[in-house]
């Protein structure tokens, strides 16, 4: 009975505390509103993301576009790496997503890049634009 007393105290006390003192906000989706709701609370959206424009820039005609993406969460951390094979028309002609386990964000970059050459070899596409947002790997 006490642990469901002190389970209850403790959310109240969370309650009182985003009410009064305004810390914590929510990450602007239908659910967190309608808990927020539940417990009587105001809604406090997060700041929007950054918008940034991006224009996509088709290869060639004969060229196979190739964008390719590692990632870690930490460092190290657990990662994958991925990529995409595009025509002049955008059309897909390949793609591919590799978990990795325990790895550095630039072993995952460097990983994708070369599971990206090695597919474009073995499809024997030679001529290839390969793009990628880790300048080191580029």
């Amino acid at each position: 009975m006490t642990s469901r007393r002190a389970a209850l105290s403790l959310v109240w006390r969370s309650v009182y505390d985003v009410n009064h003192l305004g810390i914590g906000c929510m990450l602007n989706c239908v659910d967190d509103l309608l808990v927020l709701r539940q417990f009587g609370l105001s809604a406090r959206p997060g700041k929007a993301p950054v918008i940034k424009s991006v224009v996509w820039l088709p290869p060639a005609p004969g060229w196979i576009k190739v964008n390719t993406d590692g990632v870690a969460l930490g460092s190290p951390g657990v990662g994958s790496c991925r990529g995409v094979f595009q025509t002049c028309r955008s059309f897909v002609k390949a793609c591919f997503t590799v978990p990795l386990g325990q790895v550095f964000a630039l072993e995952a970059e460097l990983l994708a890049a070369s599971l990206a050459i090695n597919y474009t070899w073995n499809s024997c596409w030679h001529r290839i634009w390969f793009k990628s947002d880790a300048s080191y790997v580029v």
